[in-house]
């Protein structure tokens, strides 16, 4: 593995910790001030035309020493926020972050140092997707999965990748880990023919179900949630008292291929074909705890274009953006809208979330807009701009304690 130093940061802006939005104050729409709204959040960005990776302090980019694979680097948060993947094409690295709230709050004034970037050999070429499972990071590379655990990306932890060895000649998609085991592990694979459960690298003859081609895939708790071909089915492993059991249930009234995505509980997907979002949560049925469709609904006003869309983290609230726009939907459907200052193409647009806010960059303007809810508030807003120091943002991501409200977002 390749790791190399550490880069030191002279600000108290940029905090170690989860996402902090501090004192709204009035929230009037002019670009925030130091002294009367001060914000502090750990957002991570990548660039298209350079491989620099930074963090954003203020809408300044600090470069991290080491650089990404390629330019144009994708940012895959992990499920608990304080990891991501590093994407380009045909490899993936990651950083870490580690939480020091104590040395922040004591030495606010003194360096702060920014994660190392990690890289794992046998991860830096023919990778081909990259997905979180179950603690872990899942990786299809060259057709096979290996499983990098969140945990072994934590400072002082040795960065590892395990091959799960099933035997499959080309997998489709990244299995992902539904039971981990200390000598077998159940997982879900996918072999261009149907979707299988493995336990260890033996596949079982009763627990797939047919699919070809993956078009997304998500999981959380219990259930993993698959479209496939089309169609979306959720996976459900349930222990019993000497065993587990495997459920496979199809998705009703869904007949679409939908990127799914999963915060708090709740499924959110985005079917481009119908413009539609979908809405999957758990319910009872016949005494069982199943995944069922709550609702569908369009995801922007009068056909206009969807620039980027995400959920956060503490309700699986919907964002979509499009390009003067953000539409805030909670999972009737039902809708709240911003406007932002200046209609933009959407290639200048990017937006990612974290608990109870969204972040919006647009290029162009070169602005960071900040919005967020406060406790107990019932709408979003925007609670500052910043000017951007770069007109170019590839990816970005928040880190932060995937749904837990930090103390400092309350106002």
């Amino acid at each position: 593995r390749d790791i190399p130093m550490k880069v030191t940061l002279k600000n108290s802006a940029i905090i170690l910790s989860s996402l902090i939005l501090a004192a709204c104050g009035s929230g009037d729409s002019s670009t925030s001030n130091a002294e009367e709204d001060e914000h502090g959040h750990e957002m991570m960005i990548s660039q298209q035309g350079t491989d620099t990776l930074s963090f954003l302090e203020e809408g300044n980019a600090e470069a991290l020493d080491h650089a990404a694979a390629a330019n144009g680097a994708t940012l895959l948060l992990s499920n608990t926020g304080e990891q991501v993947a590093i994407i380009t094409a045909g490899s993936v690295q990651f950083v870490a972050v580690h939480h020091e709230e104590e040395e922040a709050e004591t030495s606010s004034e003194e360096d702060h140092e920014l994660p190392e970037v990690i890289s794992i050999t046998g991860l830096d070429s023919d990778v081909s997707k990259v997905i979180n499972s179950n603690g872990h990071f899942s990786v299809l590379v060259n057709g096979a999965t290996q499983l990098v655990p969140y945990a072994s990306l934590e400072e002082g932890a040795t960065p590892e990748s395990e091959a799960l060895s099933l035997g499959i000649a080309t997998e489709d998609y990244p299995a992902l880990l539904l039971e981990e085991g200390e000598t077998e592990s159940v997982v879900l694979a996918f072999n261009r023919t149907d979707a299988v459960v493995y336990e260890g690298n033996t596949a079982s003859s009763d627990d797939k179900t047919a699919c070809v081609s993956v078009d997304s895939a998500a999981q959380s708790n219990e259930f993993v949630l698959v479209s496939c071909d089309g169609d979306s089915f959720s996976v459900k492993l349930e222990e019993g008292a000497s065993d587990h059991t495997i459920e496979i249930n199809d998705i009703a009234d869904i007949s679409t291929a939908v990127n799914w995505a999963t915060r708090a509980g709740v499924f959110v997907g985005y079917a481009e074909a119908d413009n539609k979002f979908y809405v999957v949560e758990e319910a009872i049925v016949a005494d069982e705890e199943v995944l069922e469709l709550e609702s569908s609904f369009a995801a922007t006003v009068d056909s206009a274009e969807l620039c980027a869309w995400g959920i956060d983290s503490l309700s699986a609230d919907i964002f979509a953006l499009t390009a003067d726009t953000l539409t805030i939907f909670d999972h009737e459907g039902n809708p709240d809208t911003i406007t932002l200052d200046e209609a933009q193409d959407c290639a200048d647009l990017r937006l990612t979330t974290a608990n109870n806010a969204v972040f919006v960059m647009d290029n162009q303007a070169q602005v960071l807009y900040e919005i967020d809810k406060e406790e107990g508030a019932a709408e979003y807003h925007i609670h500052g701009r910043e000017d951007l120091s770069v007109n170019d943002v590839a990816s970005a991501i928040v880190f932060h304690e995937v749904g837990t409200e930090s103390e400092a977002h309350d106002h």
